[in-house]
């Protein structure tokens, strides 16, 4: 006969495992389980609530930390689309001034150097005021003293009054020790001589008294003496100053040249 220890753990645990079982299947152990149930529905709620919590919270800091770095890259691709356009639009800038510039030409059958702007200067000798430009074409190019330089458009930006092999200085047409013989488009082709006006406007000095000058007449280089050609455009009369008393009048002329815009200009070859 097989003899049963009492206190043998594993036969109590068997037993009251079955009896727990026994009890359940015929739905004593009920009201048992219905209160435990209800005493631990409220900790249960607040695990699952902080779980849940924790669990969003992460989520969210995850969420912001990857639309952070999205916008750093979008950042970067924006600044890189930014200086492509720019470069874009300076080359389309530059290449309708090269179209103007190549119409001019062909149009008045000019010979001219093409030349960059590489500098802007302004002007220190005593009694002259004004910008002075620096091309990046010089003697090595065919080019010389007193050569008239011209926009893309033809209108007379100034001419060469200092040359090195491969530069050249140009004194604008504003300043004041850049002069040029010049003639008015009117009946009498009025003829006179164009020096700059504190930088800003030209003048036209040395016109006799009875030529009949009028606002809007348009002044043009006379082609005497130098080597600038005739009919280069220099501006057009603004203003008229005639004394009674004066031998001479003179008048105010507007260029319509920016020369802040001013980047490709055409050496004019005699």
């Amino acid at each position: 006969m097989v003899k049963i220890k009492r206190n043998n753990p594993w036969l109590i645990f068997v037993i009251v495992a079955g009896l727990i079982f026994f009890l359940h299947i015929f739905g004593l152990l009920r009201p048992l389980e219905n209160f435990l149930i209800n005493l631990a529905d409220p900790l249960s709620s607040r695990l699952f609530s902080f779980g849940s919590s924790f669990n969003h919270e992460n989520m969210e800091k995850e969420t912001l930390s990857e639309q952070a770095a999205k916008i750093d890259s979008l950042k970067k691709e924006i600044s890189g689309l930014v200086v492509v356009n720019s470069r874009l639009q300076e080359l389309e800038a530059e290449n309708n001034k090269l179209r103007a510039q190549l119409k001019f030409l062909d149009d008045s059958k000019l010979k001219a150097v093409s030349a960059n702007i590489i500098a802007k200067e302004i002007a220190t000798e005593a009694g002259e005021e004004g910008q002075n430009l620096i091309i990046n074409k010089g003697a090595h190019d065919g080019l010389n003293l007193g050569y008239a330089v011209v926009s893309e458009e033809g209108v007379v930006v100034g001419k060469i009054i200092d040359l090195k092999e491969t530069s050249a200085r140009i004194c604008l047409t504003t300043s004041l020790e850049c002069r040029f013989p010049a003639a008015i488009q009117n009946i009498n082709k009025t003829q006179g001589i164009t020096n700059g006006d504190l930088g800003l406007t030209i003048k036209m000095n040395f016109i006799p008294q009875l030529e009949k000058i009028s606002l809007g007449d348009i002044v043009i280089t006379s082609g005497l003496g130098g080597n600038i050609p005739r009919g280069l455009v220099i501006g057009r009369v603004i203003q008229v100053k005639n004394e009674s008393n004066d031998v001479w009048q003179e008048a105010t002329i507007e260029t319509p040249i920016n020369f802040n815009n001013l980047t490709i200009v055409s050496v004019i070859l005699p």
